[in-house]
């Protein structure tokens, strides 16, 4: 079941659901907007031997490059961007969250990756994929509103939840977090 906004502002209050970081909280009907951080990671437009090897922990890290620090980001015609959301969230194993792109941001020709699926008993920042589909630079102040929350119960509170999981590999995120897929392969490493 998806939460109303009486519902979210009532596992807050409860403290099933936690957001700290941004100074005042943007609920909506049935989501809290998050705000965009001014950390960075950038996938270089050329990389070694052009390809991405998912099972190796290195060429993950030597595809991206740094950028932090920030009052604004340019994201340039099929650019894509790793960011974060200022807010940190903790979850009760009973509460799940999905990231959904604004419409008024998407209506730029900005994508933000629905692979924003938040386990129950997640804690962290909030990692966004960023993806500019159009032909021109997009200018993006930092604190912009990038995104939304949209948060659901589960009937029972998960047996494992993620913050107890052994594979966990984004507990604890905190800004711009590159893949760590490679830890799925034995000789990842």
């Amino acid at each position: 079941m998806i939460l109303s906004d009486i519902e979210i502002k009532e596992a807050i209050a409860s403290g099933d659901i936690e957001i700290t970081g941004s100074e005042e909280l943007y609920i909506g009907p049935s989501s809290v907007d998050l705000h965009l951080d001014n950390k960075a990671m950038f996938l270089k437009k050329r990389i070694a031997g052009d390809m991405i090897d998912i099972s190796k922990k290195e060429m993950s890290a030597d595809c991206f490059e740094e950028y932090n620090g920030w009052d604004y980001i340019i994201i340039d015609p099929d650019d894509f961007v790793i960011l974060s959301s200022i807010e940190k969230m903790k979850f009760a194993d009973n509460i799940a969250g999905f990231i959904q792109g604004r419409s008024s941001i998407a209506r730029l020709g900005l994508n933000i990756h629905c692979a924003g699926y938040f386990d129950v008993g997640f804690e962290g920042t909030a990692t966004l994929e960023i993806t500019n589909f159009t032909t021109h630079p997009i200018y993006i102040p930092k604190g912009t509103r990038i995104c939304q929350m949209v948060f659901a119960r589960t009937g029972k509170p998960a047996e494992v939840p993620y913050s107890k999981k052994k594979d966990s590999k984004y507990q604890g995120q905190s800004g711009p977090t590159i893949t760590k897929i490679y830890e799925d392969y034995k000789d990842g490493e």
